[in-house]
């Protein structure tokens, strides 16, 4: 979408619609790309966990009725719910990592490209 916006700002230069110049008009509009970059990285991020929390919260019952079936100890019970529970924070803390790289590298991105376009724009000739 960034590049559709900047090959448009740079046509619209071209052509000299409106009298105006364009390109630094669509920088602004990459800088605002970035913006919801981020805010959609956080929605994300939070389903993301709901999900997660929930596939946990299954996995925990199905153990615990596996684990009520077999009579197993208290002690032994508490054991293997930790260990599931703890493995599902790793993942989970793992995949938050990703994510929060990803998305904000590209909203760096976007800002710096967004920011430069915006405020010198106007100096390229075509």
């Amino acid at each position: 979408m960034t590049i559709a916006l900047l090959f448009a700002g740079v046509y619209l230069t071209h052509i000299e619609f409106m009298q105006k110049e364009w390109l630094s008009r669509t920088g602004s509009l990459v800088v605002v790309l970035g913006i919801l970059s981020g805010f959609s990285g956080i929605i994300f991020e939070r389903m993301l966990q709901s999900r997660f929390n929930i596939k946990m919260r299954l996995a925990i019952a199905k153990q615990k009725k596996k684990l009520r079936k077999l009579n197993a100890e208290q002690a032994y019970i508490d054991k293997e719910l930790a260990a599931i529970e703890e493995s599902f924070e790793l993942e989970g803390l793992a995949l938050t990592q990703k994510l929060k790289y990803s998305i904000g590298l590209s909203e760096g991105l976007l800002l710096i490209l967004g920011t430069l376009v915006w405020g010198f724009g106007d100096l390229i000739n075509f």
